[in-house]
């Protein structure tokens, strides 16, 4: 596996402190975000977060906000040892965790999804591809033969007009478009919903990661296995991180469905195949996906990385 990036002191520790808070009951993504915007702007010493049961400290956040007070007294301080431990043997295996408030962190990701963006994650592989296009592809996990070779169609024309394909881990159409994106000598990232410590990259994939054309990222504890619910979150990750999004074959039900809602919440240009298996009231936000060379080459790319595609709102969907 590659090494991992240097990662300063500071950003390390504020990396251990951020992962041991999201260990906390009820501690969620934008609590964490709040709990962290709250110790910036009252210019709190980083290091008073590894003593969150002091009563003085307690109280400080208790003028400032109750409920983040009440949660930070449910801390153990057993969490920042684990949190330490985790980190250290994550580095040892070349994976850098990378805080929301580091430059490293992508910056699409911070602005679609704001303050429900993981206020850490951890990369495995070249994190230069997460700062440049990209287009994503998901898809149903058993794909027909004529969904498959769609899956490797979209990933072919991305790869030709963007730095990167995006997908998920899963078999089925995730697997074809990252092997068509590798196949062509081209880019891809990989958003997976378990720890990068649990994930083994097929054979052709590593040698990908090795060569510095495959990034993985996670929000996942780095020895989490694979969860369903980091796999429904990971969806809205995998619309935020593109710039344009296709979904090959969705069920009625499922992950490529809340893809799929993601991406038009986030106004990205949406492509389907089938066109009726998107849900009728979303129809109108979607496009053929034999429309999407044609649209790759006429977007302004760059342009929508910077702005999140969102300049215009998020769309209201039914």
């Amino acid at each position: 596996m590659p090494r991992g990036d240097f990662v300063s002191d500071t950003n390390l520790e504020y990396a251990v402190i951020t992962l041991a808070l999201s260990m906390i009951r009820g501690m969620g993504n934008a609590r964490l975000n709040q709990t962290l915007a709250l110790v910036q702007r009252c210019r709190w010493d980083l290091s008073q977060l590894r003593d969150v049961s002091a009563p003085a400290f307690i109280r400080q956040v208790q003028e400032q906000d109750p409920t983040i007070a009440s949660l930070l007294t449910r801390c153990d301080t057993a969490y920042f040892e684990t949190a330490g431990a985790l980190i250290q043997r994550a580095q040892e295996n070349g994976i850098r965790p990378v805080t929301i408030r580091e430059s490293g962190y992508p910056a699409s990701i911070r602005t679609c999804l704001g303050n429900l963006a993981p206020p850490l994650l951890f990369v495995l592989g070249n994190a230069a591809l997460l700062h440049d296009t990209a287009g994503a592809v998901a898809g149903t996990r058993a794909p027909s033969a004529r969904g498959e070779k769609a899956a490797r169609t979209a990933a072919e024309a991305i790869v030709e007009h963007t730095m990167s394909l995006v997908s998920g881990g899963a078999t089925g159409v995730d697997h074809a478009a990252h092997d068509a994106a590798i196949a062509a000598g081209k880019n891809t990232v990989l958003i997976l919903p378990q720890g990068l410590l649990t994930w083994t990259p097929p054979a052709s994939w590593r040698d990908a990661l090795n060569e510095g054309r495959l990034a993985a990222i996670s929000a996942c504890m780095p020895d989490a296995p694979w969860q369903t619910h980091a796999a429904v979150a990971r969806n809205a990750l995998i619309s935020a991180q593109a710039q344009t999004v296709c979904i090959v074959e969705p069920k009625k039900q499922g992950g490529s469905l809340l893809t799929m809602r993601h991406a038009i919440h986030q106004r990205k240009p949406t492509f389907v195949t089938p066109l009726h298996a998107a849900p009728p009231g979303l129809r109108p936000y979607v496009h053929p996906i034999g429309d999407l060379d044609k649209t790759l080459a006429s977007l302004d790319l760059k342009q929508l990385l910077h702005t999140g595609n969102m300049q215009d709102g998020q769309a209201e969907l039914p």
